[in-house]
C-alpha cells in the first residue's frame, strides 16, 4: 500500500475533528439540526485551513444515509464515495482550471438532473474567485433559484476577487488562521499516534512557521518523520525550513540597540553561515521588532497579540526596556525598506547591513544604549550637566570606554514653585530615563500644570491619552514618587490628568535648536541632558 501523507491520513472526516474553526461547526450544526440549510454557501480564509475539508463534511451530513445528521457515519456508500473523492453526486471542481464560460454552461445543464442516488446533488467549487466575469454572470441565474436538489458550496482565498452579486446571493463563512496552540494540541495526537518523536519547542516552532494552515503543519511535520529515530529538536526544524533561531535574532537586536555595527553584522554573518534564508531573517527581524513595539505600547496588557511561550515574551519585555519607541519604528521602516530594495537589487545580503549601518550610526535611529550603559557612560559631577542644544538627528555614538565610568551621583534640586519644576523637567525625566526607561519615555508627552503643598499634576494632550494610562499604575505612581521625592529632597505626590484642550501649546526652542530643527526638517525626540 502506497504511503499516505499525513495531511491526507488526518484530515478531519466530521465536524468533531474539525479544529480551530468552533464559530463555524457551531452554526453548520443549528442549520442542519433545523432544517434550513440555505441552497449556496462560500466559505473564505487562508490556505490550510479546512474550508475544502468542512465543504466535504457538510455534504457527508447531508447525503449520508442516516441523514441529514451532524454525524455522518462513514460507512454507507454515499459517505464513503465522498471520502475517496469519486461520487457522483458530490461534483468537486478546481476553480483555477474549469474557469471559462464553458464550463459555467456546462454546469447549468448537468443541474438539471436528479441525484444518481443521494439525497442532494452537490457542487464544491474550489478557488472560486478564479472563474472569468463571463462564468460568473453565467453562473448568477442558475445560483440565485437552482432545483431543489442542488447545493453550491464555494471556497476561495480571495473573498474580494468574488463579485458582489455572487456574495450576495450565498451565505458567507469566514474562516480563521488556527492558533498555534490548537496546532500544537492537534500535532501531538498525531505524533502520539505516528510514534514520532517531538518536544514541545519544535512543536511550537512547527506551528508558528504553519502560519496558521494545519495543513502546512501536517506537511512540515511529514517531512521531518524521517528524523523521527532520533527524536525531532527544535533546531531540525529550524535547520529545514531556513528560520533564524530565537537566540540570533536576540542577539542581533542587542548589538543594534547597542550601537554595535560590528556585533550585528558578525551576527548576520553566522546567521548566514548556518545556511539560513535571508529573506526569512528579514521577516523574522521585522516581527521581532514589532513584537517589541506590542510590549512597548501595551505592556502586560497586549501579551495576547504575541504569540509565544511566557519565557519568550519575558525577554522581549527586557529588551523593550533598552529602546525608545521611535527607535523600534525605524527599525521596523529600515526593514521593510531593505526588502523591497532586495527586490529590486536581486541582491538579499547588502540591503540589510546598509539597515544596520543606519541603526548604529544614524542619530536619528532613536536607538539607543540601555539605561545602565547610559549611566555608565555619564561622568562624575556635583551638579547636573546643562542640556547641550542640538538637532534630534545629530549624535554619533559615544566612542568606547577603556573602563567604565563611576556611576553618576544622585544631585537634589531646590524646586519648591511649579515654575522650578518646569525648569528642571529635563532633569528629572533623565533620572528616570536611567532607572526605567519605558517609564521615562511616556513622562516625556506630559507638563508639570500644577505643583501646590508637595502635589504634582502632570497634563498629558488628549492625542498623548496613551502615554498618561501608561503611566497611571499603583507601580509607575509609586515609582516616579519615589524619584520625585529623592530629586527635589522633600515628599511629593504625583496625580495624572488629561489636558481639557485638544492639544498642549508646544515649548518654544531655543533659536539654535529652532534653526537646525528647520534646516533639517527634523524634531526633538528627547532633552535629557548627558544622555
Amino acid at each position: 500500500m502506497s504511503y499516505l501523507v499525513l495531511a491526507r491520513k488526518y484530515r478531519p472526516q466530521n465536524f468533531d475533528q474539525l479544529v480551530g474553526q468552533a464559530h463555524i461547526t457551531e452554526l453548520l450544526r443549528k442549520s442542519i439540526e433545523s432544517g434550513r440549510i440555505a441552497h449556496a454557501f462560500l466559505f473564505c480564509g487562508p490556505r490550510g485551513i479546512g474550508k475544502t475539508s468542512t465543504a466535504r463534511i457538510l455534504a457527508k451530513s447531508l447525503n449520508c444515509a442516516k441523514g441529514p445528521t451532524l454525524k455522518p457515519c462513514g460507512e454507507c456508500p454515499a459517505c464513503m464515495e465522498i471520502a475517496g473523492s469519486n461520487s457522483f453526486d458530490v461534483i468537486e471542481i478546481d476553480g483555477a482550471s474549469n474557469r471559462g464560460i464553458d464550463e459555467i454552461r456546462t454546469l447549468r445543464e448537468n443541474v438539471k438532473f436528479a441525484p444518481s442516488y443521494a439525497r442532494y446533488k452537490v457542487y464544491i467549487i474550489d478557488e472560486v474567485h478564479m472563474l472569468t466575469s463571463d462564468a460568473f454572470n453565467a453562473l448568477l441565474k442558475t445560483l440565485e433559484e437552482p432545483p431543489e436538489h442542488v447545493k453550491f458550496i464555494f471556497a476561495t482565498t480571495e473573498v474580494q476577487k468574488v463579485p458582489a452579486t455572487i456574495l450576495s446571493r450565498c451565505q458567507r463563512f469566514d474562516f480563521k488562521r488556527i492558533a498555534n496552540d490548537v496546532i500544537m494540541d492537534n500535532l501531538k495526537g498525531v505524533c502520539t499516534h505516528e510514534k514520532l518523536k517531538v518536544n514541545d519547542e519544535a512543536l511550537f516552532a512547527i506551528a508558528k512557521a504553519s502560519q496558521g494552515s494545519m495543513r502546512d503543519a501536517l506537511g512540515i511535520l511529514d517531512q521531518l518523520s524521517a528524523l523521527s529515530d532520533k527524536g525531532i529538536e527544535v533546531a531540525d526544524v529550524f535547520s529545514m525550513l531556513g528560520m533564524v533561531e530565537t537566540e540570533f535574532l536576540f542577539d542581533l537586536t542587542d548589538a543594534l540597540i547597542a550601537r554595535n555595527c560590528l556585533k550585528a553584522l558578525e551576527v548576520f554573518n553566522q546567521i548566514i553561515d548556518r545556511g539560513k534564508d535571508i529573506k526569512q531573517l528579514a521577516k523574522d527581524l521585522t516581527e521581532h521588532f514589532r513584537h517589541l513595539m506590542i510590549i512597548k505600547v501595551g505592556g502586560v496588557s497586549l501579551n495576547g497579540l504575541i504569540d509565544y511561550p511566557a519565557a519568550i515574551k519575558q525577554r522581549l519585555a527586557a529588551q523593550a526596556e533598552k529602546i525608545t519607541i521611535a527607535g523600534i519604528l525605524r527599525a521596523i521602516e529600515l526593514f521593510i525598506e531593505s526588502q523591497e530594495t532586495a527586490r529590486i537589487m536581486e541582491n538579499l545580503r547588502m540591503p540589510l547591513e546598509v539597515a544596520f549601518a543606519k541603526l548604529t550610526y544614524g542619530g536619528a535611529s532613536g536607538v539607543i544604549p540601555s539605561a545602565p550603559q547610559a549611566a555608565a557612560a555619564a561622568p562624575t559631577a556635583t551638579k547636573p550637566a546643562p542640556a547641550a542644544p542640538r538637532p534630534a538627528m545629530a549624535s554619533a555614538p559615544a566612542k568606547p570606554q577603556a573602563t567604565a565610568a563611576a556611576p553618576q551621583k544622585m544631585v537634589t534640586i531646590k524646586a519648591e514653585t511649579l515654575e522650578a519644576i518646569k525648569a528642571h523637567w529635563n532633569e528629572l525625566t533623565h533620572e528616570v530615563s536611567r532607572r526605567k526607561i519605558s517609564v521615562a519615555t511616556y513622562l516625556q508627552e506630559g507638563t508639570p500644570s500644577e505643583f501646590k503643598a508637595g502635589k504634582l499634576v502632570i497634563t498629558f494632550a488628549k492625542e498623548n491619552t496613551y502615554a498618561k494610562d501608561f503611566l497611571n499604575t499603583k507601580d509607575n505612581i509609586r515609582f516616579l514618587e519615589d524619584i520625585f521625592t529623592e530629586k527635589l529632597n522633600a515628599p511629593v505626590g504625583i496625580s495624572l490628568k488629561t489636558a481639557e484642550k485638544a492639544a498642549i501649546a508646544p515649548k518654544q526652542e531655543e533659536p539654535l535648536v529652532k534653526t537646525a530643527l528647520e534646516m533639517f526638517g527634523g524634531k526633538v525626540v528627547k532633552e535629557w541632558p548627558n544622555a
